[in-house]
């Protein structure tokens, strides 16, 4: 029998090939079949759909919600930031495919920070652009002396931290808002602690860094300089597993969500890294297309990037 960490490595340098990634996925739908894609109900967390935000996206890949409540997207193969109103209506976007500053090439992370300064990882240029809550351009933090290629930015809220996914090299980046570098951790490896490919990131009330730890299957949960490392998760397609785990959120009772895009679903968990439970609809498990970048504003809403359906799904948080 294949178990999953073989077929799962079977894809040598999947981080960096998608083709790789492709045939994994697609061999992995032909040949198995767990129970939880079937739509086993395993403790159901409900959500009620409340709208799309569709505003002309070709691929994007991550959304942050600023502190008025504005929803910031990141429309990645447009090479655009595009800012809405809380009830979805577009206010303005900025950005062109480009190397000069306020331009992008491909940026795949996006956060904002507690005066809705927005940081774009604009990836292909292998720096971190910064932008005020209008858009017009302040500064930039130069990723290219580490040999960086970031894929996702996380701006700690009430300190001056700036947290960088650095993919290429199986690490986190932390800066100061200025530019100064701080430190980084992490390696290239399947241990507690190592990375294959880390994504997107988020931080709780306590400054803890959780980091999306994607070909191996889990999220990891650092302090906030990088130790004492705690998993989330295990490699799998079963609850309380993530196979493709993608974008991760946390909300006002320190709630954890994670999206997997192979699997279409979102994972809860608690501070204690335990499993709580799948988001589902009334009827069913709440099943998404690509699900990629989450955020929870303040309401209760979650925000969910389906990429592959160009659009920004809204839903509520039922339970109390």
């Amino acid at each position: 029998m294949i178990s999953i960490r073989s077929l799962h490595n079977s894809a040598s340098g999947a981080g960096r090939c998608p083709y790789g990634i492709l045939f994994l996925v697609c061999f992995w739908a032909v040949f198995y079949r767990p129970p939880v894609l079937l739509g086993q109900a395993t403790n159901p967390i409900r959500v009620d759909h409340v709208m799309d935000i569709r505003g002309g996206f070709n691929q994007p890949t991550e959304v942050a919600i600023g502190k008025t409540g504005r929803i910031f997207v990141l429309d990645g193969a447009n090479n655009k930031v595009k800012i809405f109103s809380q009830n979805g209506t577009f206010v303005l976007g900025f950005g062109n495919p480009g190397t000069r500053n306020g331009e992008f090439d491909s940026p795949v992370g996006i956060d904002i920070d507690a005066h809705e300064n927005i940081y774009v990882a604009d990836t292909g240029n292998r720096r971190i652009q910064v932008f005020d809550r209008n858009g017009n351009y302040l500064r930039k933090i130069d990723l290219s002396p580490w040999s960086a290629r970031p894929v996702e930015v996380e701006v700690q809220e009430g300190s001056s931290l700036v947290y960088v996914s650095d993919a290429d090299n199986h690490r986190i980046l932390c800066f100061q808002k200025d530019g100064t570098f701080n430190f980084a951790w992490g390696d290239l490896g399947e241990r507690l602690g190592e990375l294959r490919f880390p994504g997107m990131t988020a931080t709780d009330s306590r400054g803890d860094v959780y980091v999306v730890d994607i070909l191996n299957g889990r999220v990891q949960k650092f302090s906030p300089h990088g130790k004492n490392p705690r998993q989330i998760g295990e490699l799998g397609v079963l609850p309380g597993q993530l196979f493709r785990p993608k974008g991760i959120a946390i909300d006002d009772r320190s709630r954890v969500y994670v999206s997997d895009s192979y699997t279409g679903l979102i994972q809860v968990f608690d501070k204690d890294s335990k499993f709580r439970g799948i988001l589902s609809t009334k009827d069913a498990l709440l099943r998404l297309t690509t699900p990629l970048g989450l955020a929870v504003d303040a309401n209760r809403r979650l925000f969910v990037v389906q990429s592959a359906l160009n659009k920004v799904s809204v839903f509520i948080l039922l339970d109390k």
